[in-house]
């Protein structure tokens, strides 16, 4: 998985967490699996506003640095495999 921005430690440490593990590999195998572009978009839209939520209030955990960096490394995921529109 190369991501624009991501260093493999970075990447090793969020992936060792079970979770966040089970989260990227159904986003990747959305990724490889679905051929629709129409869902792909829909779903890619849906992602990115997941995000967006996600960052709204991140002043409510910006002293929760594991919390921070789990937000910002799925971020890059859906930044780097579902295009925002």
């Amino acid at each position: 998985m190369n991501i624009k921005g991501m260093n493999t430690n970075f990447r090793k440490n969020r992936m060792s967490n079970a979770r966040i593990q089970q989260i990227v590999t159904l986003l990747y195998m959305h990724k490889e699996i679905v051929s629709s572009s129409g869902v792909h978009t829909k779903e890619a839209k849906v992602l990115h506003e997941v995000m967006d939520r996600a960052y709204k209030n991140k002043d409510y955990y910006k002293n929760n640095p594991m919390l921070k960096s789990t937000f910002d490394f799925l971020k890059m995921v859906v930044d780097s495999w579902f295009a925002h529109e």
